[in-house]
């Protein structure tokens, strides 16, 4: 009996690759279509922090407010009051300066007037100095004072009233960098000080004191 040979089926139509590249295609362009959104997320997400950082330092740490400056406390030296109602002494005033700003305040040498009834009756020197950002300088004036009590009223109740001005000028350096301060970043800020020293002839001591916010 001949044994016939026997041929594979020959496959005339292959199957064809082409959708499962074109899936394959499909799904690779989406993840990176994906990944290009989540860089763009992360992009926008870090402009925005920018921004926030940006505007918190500059309304925070580029702000720039007006030092206060006002007397700590004060007493009296060498009190000598006669029958007249004139007086002599000598105050020693403990100023104090404080700086809200993130930069140091320098400020020039001036003049604190002490008044009374309108009139100079003595003046104080508050040297060149520096307040420290976000500190208070304490410093020390010494004034010679002496008058005649005007007012009656004053002389026989035996308190005496006494002002006491003074106006600071000086630079906030905002920004030092190597110990340098740039020019650019310095403001030009004024304090105004305006206190009452209610003082004791008898005991000569302060009896009270206000000044102004």
């Amino acid at each position: 009996m001949d044994e016939k040979a026997e041929i594979a089926p020959v496959n005339l139509y292959p199957r064809s690759t082409d959708g499962l590249e074109s899936a394959t295609t499909s799904y690779d362009d989406e993840i990176r279509r994906k990944k290009r959104r989540k860089r763009l997320a992360y992009i926008a997400a870090f402009a925005v922090f920018q921004t926030v950082v940006i505007l918190v330092f500059a309304l925070v740490v580029m702000r720039v407010r007006s030092p206060e400056v006002e007397i700590d406390s004060a007493t009296v030296e060498e009190l000598s009051a006669g029958p007249s109602s004139d007086y002599n002494m000598t105050i020693v005033a403990l100023l104090k300066i404080k700086n809200k700003n993130f930069g140091d305040y320098k400020y020039e040498r001036t003049a604190m007037n002490i008044s009374h009834g309108g009139g100079t009756v003595g003046e104080g020197v508050i040297l060149k100095g520096k307040a420290e950002a976000r500190d208070t300088e304490k410093v020390q004036v010494t004034t010679r004072v002496s008058s005649v009590v005007a007012q009656s009223r004053e002389a026989s109740s035996g308190i005496l009233v006494l002002e006491s001005k003074a106006a600071l000028r000086g630079k906030v350096h905002l920004m030092k960098m190597w110990g340098i301060h740039f020019p650019m970043m310095k403001k030009r800020k004024g304090a105004e000080m305006n206190c009452v020293i209610m003082i004791n002839l008898a005991s000569g001591v302060v009896q009270d004191m206000d000044c102004d916010d």
